[in-house]
């Protein structure tokens, strides 16, 4: 398929209270060593991603699950019984922040898979939250090396390290539009979100370095879940822009703004290999939200898991480089 521009159609109706305005400027120190670093592990995240990290509700609460993707083996990976969303993972596939309820709001959280992750008995040690607030924070996403997190708050979309210190609001919340579904790249230069600032809902970019702002593309309408490629080059997102205006998702190249729909049978949240070459994806095609996987040449698409349950958010993981450890 070749590389379209859509325009369009009727408005995606979406709920946010993520806003634009400008934000702190980062160190330039800091963004030159981000970017450095990023660039030496690009070749590490493109080793087999064999494994993939899921939300599941197939036993009452929303909890993480992890799935070989050769032998479909699914392991349970938290029990808390507390709710775990908006998974994301650096390419070091060790480090994992995800979104998780503590009394009436959503927090984020930061944590290692165990050793044992290749058994049916898979953990994550060394929990550490990283946010203490009276909002809620979620959608979480990583840089390649896992040093920046960008997210969503109460007061709009905003950046920390991985360690939850230094957190910069770069998009504050506004009653003229909305930004929603943050995404920092790999290489930490930018944050891609979804708004409507255009008239309908669009990919937008925000430059770290400089904080300009620029609409990606026209006419996509988007909903959320980008995801983006280990090279910075392309961004994963679910999109309305089909021909049915069944959800369905798509991919789009960050320099020219066009983008390729790769699917429309009401399908959502997908996560890019970092080779770019297999799209994880939630779909309600089969009657049940379910986890599949798109080979993005072929267009051949499996369904992977099978529960009665909600099953959402898929994310690749590659095989650890080293070992978690156990904390005390």
């Amino acid at each position: 398929m070749m590389w379209t521009s859509y325009s369009g159609g009727r408005k995606s109706v979406l709920k946010s209270v993520f806003r634009l305005a400008t934000g702190c400027r980062l160190p330039l120190v800091t963004m030159v060593l981000s970017i450095l670093v990023s660039g030496a592990m690009a070749q590490d995240a493109t080793r087999a991603e064999s494994y993939a990290i899921f939300v599941s509700q197939r036993n009452g609460a929303a909890e993480l699950f992890l799935i070989d993707l050769n032998t479909r083996q699914v392991s349970q990976l938290t029990n808390t019984g507390r709710g775990h969303y908006s998974p994301v993972m650096a390419a070091d596939a060790r480090t994992l922040v995800f979104a998780s309820r503590q009394g009436a709001g959503y927090e984020l959280y930061r944590a290692d898979v165990g050793p044992a992750w290749r058994t049916r008995r898979p953990s994550l040690v060394a929990v550490t939250r990283l946010t203490t607030n009276t909002t809620d924070e979620f959608s979480p996403s990583l840089t390649l090396d896992g040093g920046t997190i960008a997210f969503a708050s109460g007061a709009g979309i905003e950046l920390m390290n991985s360690t939850g210190v230094g957190r910069q609001l770069i998009m504050p919340t506004t009653a003229d539009y909305s930004d929603i579904s943050p995404a920092v790249s790999p290489d930490g230069r930018q944050v891609a979100f979804v708004s409507n600032r255009g008239g309908s809902f669009d990919l937008w970019l925000y430059n770290r370095a400089t904080r300009a702002v620029r609409q990606m593309t026209t006419g996509a309408k988007a909903l959320g879940g980008l995801s983006w490629s280990a090279d910075s080059k392309r961004i994963a997102f679910t999109t309305q822009a089909t021909e049915s205006e069944q959800t369905g998702i798509a991919i789009a190249d960050v320099e020219a703004g066009g983008f390729q729909i790769l699917s429309a049978s009401n399908d959502s949240s997908p996560t890019i290999s970092a080779k770019g070459d297999r799209v994880l994806f939630t779909s309600m095609r089969d009657g049940d939200p379910e986890i599949y996987l798109l080979e993005v040449a072929s267009g051949k698409v499996d369904r992977l898991t099978y529960s009665a349950g909600l099953d959402d958010s898929p994310i690749f993981m590659a095989v650890p480089a080293r070992p978690g450890r156990v904390t005390p």
